[in-house]
């Protein structure tokens, strides 16, 4: 059975309670989050077989976190605890107008430093996954792990997907822009938001998705928020999907839930890196598409999720 692992953040999201900034808010609610972890538990809701991979601080955050992803269906196998680093946290806030505020205490995150030798007993297959983000690229010894992980999924035939997530708080701008470019080539499938590219790029269009497809880059969603996503081949339009109406309680994760619904039918599909181009994604790029619409209906990120039948029945 073919598999997906995501690897990065596994952290804390303490949650406003209420509409305020981070400054006048009083009240938080402790829930999990991560990228790559909520990418992880949207594939294994809808079926797929799913492991996580990253490392947390031997403290009570870590137990819940873990917890939490064990409950949800995802092997937790590679998930390593430690005693000298923290778990990490992070702090959102939500205007009335739906944008998120974010505060992350990360200078001594445990998913900062993991080693290759940390998964050296990962065995990657072909018809397997491998998905990513850019949030736990902050060190040279984490870059180095990903491209261990990297370079091993792409010698067993594993397709290998990017989202870069950018969290412009967390890094110099140069800096994440520089770190993003040299990554996003070495993915075979690619997500990235409209604004995102064309920071990335620094190009608007279609001159902006032109340069999206350097390196292995085969298949490139690009998300637009309410208004739907679009998906390249090869540089080429190969899908559109025009967003679906409902009535927006929180937005948060609704980005993982849409990029955990794609990886997971692209599995489904049988994808690899030489026939993901090829695929017909058109009934792929639907689902994700209701996938993050339904994360939207409720809030937070992985409780409001759903499972195949919850997603069809309530996003039309």
């Amino acid at each position: 059975m073919s598999r997906l692992y995501c690897l990065g953040e596994l952290l804390i999201d303490f949650q406003s309670v209420g509409t305020a900034s981070l400054k006048d808010t009083e009240q938080f609610v402790k829930k999990a989050g991560g990228a790559p972890a909520n990418v992880c538990v949207q594939a294994a809701k809808l079926g797929t077989d799913s492991a996580y991979l990253t490392k947390v601080g031997q403290d009570s955050f870590g137990d819940f976190l873990v917890e939490t992803l064990q409950r949800e269906g995802v092997d937790v196998s590679h998930v390593g605890r430690s005693a000298e680093r923290d778990t990490s946290l992070a702090f959102v806030s939500f205007a009335a107008n739906g944008e998120r505020e974010f505060s992350f205490y990360r200078r001594t995150a445990a998913d900062l430093s993991f080693t290759p030798n940390d998964f050296a007993d990962v065995a990657f297959e072909s018809g397997d996954a491998f998905e990513f983000g850019s949030v736990a690229l902050a060190t040279e010894e984490a870059r180095q792990t990903h491209l261990y992980l990297i370079d091993k999924a792409r010698a067993a035939g594993a397709l290998v997907c990017f989202d870069p997530n950018l969290r412009f708080n967390l890094w110099d701008k140069e800096e994440l822009r520089a770190t993003v470019r040299r990554f996003a080539p070495l993915a075979d499938v690619v997500k990235v938001g409209r604004d995102e590219m064309e920071f990335l790029t620094e190009r608007t269009g279609e001159q902006a998705v032109e340069a999206m497809f350097s390196g292995k880059t085969r298949l490139l969603a690009v998300t637009d928020g309410g208004k739907g996503a679009k998906l390249y081949s090869d540089g080429k339009p190969s899908a559109v999907c025009n967003g679906y109406k409902v009535a927006v309680a929180d937005t948060t994760g609704a980005g993982d839930s849409f990029f955990g619904g794609l990886i997971s039918r692209l599995i489904e599909a049988g994808a690899t890196p030489l026939n993901v181009a090829s695929i017909d994604c058109k009934d792929i790029l639907d689902f994700a598409c209701k996938c993050g619409a339904y994360t939207t209906m409720n809030f937070g990120a992985i409780a409001a999720m759903g499972n195949k039948e919850k997603i069809n029945k309530a996003v039309k």
